[in-house]
């Protein structure tokens, strides 16, 4: 599944400096768009965000389907918690998670799941990364996430210690994206400017050490389509048990 690659040197190279790294062509294009052409079928999406502090999630259809006037006090309540700190908006579809619960059918969902905790991805993102930053057992989870117009992120860093985050990483999958439609993966410094941001084009791969600040921009409201992308973390040790 992954692509054959002869830039491993520019790529740990530029990972040394910035402890983030844009990789291109990071699969077999025809797997990509085989997992692209699944998300765009998938129909158990769930709607995820902080609602008073608390995370909420919600079926994506059913909300879609909801009048205006009755969506209102639920936007309210979105647009307070990004006004008061940490917020995100986007859909999501777990893989790893259902992976282990055997609960993800063949197909090619399944297979980048089980892609991602493979020998050679796992090795990949271990040599880009150096020794320095890797040490002992490690495994990736992931999930499938969509942003539609209107959907973002907020500046956080992803460390949560007890999920022992060593990277993240975004498997890009959407064709013919661009800057002006948003959705980019934007690094800011402590002064609050934007770094550096990653569009998120078609089977690139955004590789990134943790804890480090970053944020989604919202997707434009004129984004043809919406921005799918698979996201998951590098974990320090063993896969946890299987969920019964």
């Amino acid at each position: 599944m992954l692509a054959r690659r002869n830039d491993l040197s520019a790529l740990k190279d530029r990972f040394a400096r910035t402890s983030r790294v844009l990789v291109p062509g990071i699969f077999e294009p025809d797997f990509a768009r085989s997992v692209l052409d699944t998300a765009k079928q998938h129909d158990g999406w769930l709607l995820v965000t902080r609602i008073q502090g608390q995370h909420r999630e919600f079926d994506a259809a059913q909300m879609a389907a909801l009048p205006a006037e009755r969506l209102a006090p639920f936007e309210e309540l979105v647009a307070a918690e990004a006004r008061a700190g940490f917020q995100y908006r986007f859909e999501r579809h777990l893989l790893y998670d259902n992976l282990r619960a055997g609960k993800l059918p063949d197909g090619p969902l399944r297979q980048m799941a089980e892609t991602l905790n493979s020998e050679a991805f796992i090795a990949l993102l271990h040599d880009i990364m150096g020794a320095d930053y890797v040490a002992g057992e490690t495994f990736c989870d992931g999930q499938l996430t969509r942003y539609r117009a209107g959907h973002f992120l907020t500046s956080h860093d992803d460390e949560l210690p007890e999920f022992r985050r060593i990277a993240a990483f975004v498997v890009n999958l959407t064709p013919d994206w661009n800057a002006d439609m948003g959705g980019l993966l934007m690094f800011t410094g402590k002064d609050g400017h934007v770094q550096e941001a990653f569009t998120p084009m078609f089977n690139t791969l955004s590789f990134f050490k943790v804890p480090q600040q970053h944020a989604v921009s919202a997707v434009a409201p004129f984004a043809k389509g919406a921005r799918q992308a698979v996201t998951g973390w590098l974990r320090q040790g063993p896969p946890p048990a299987p969920t019964p």
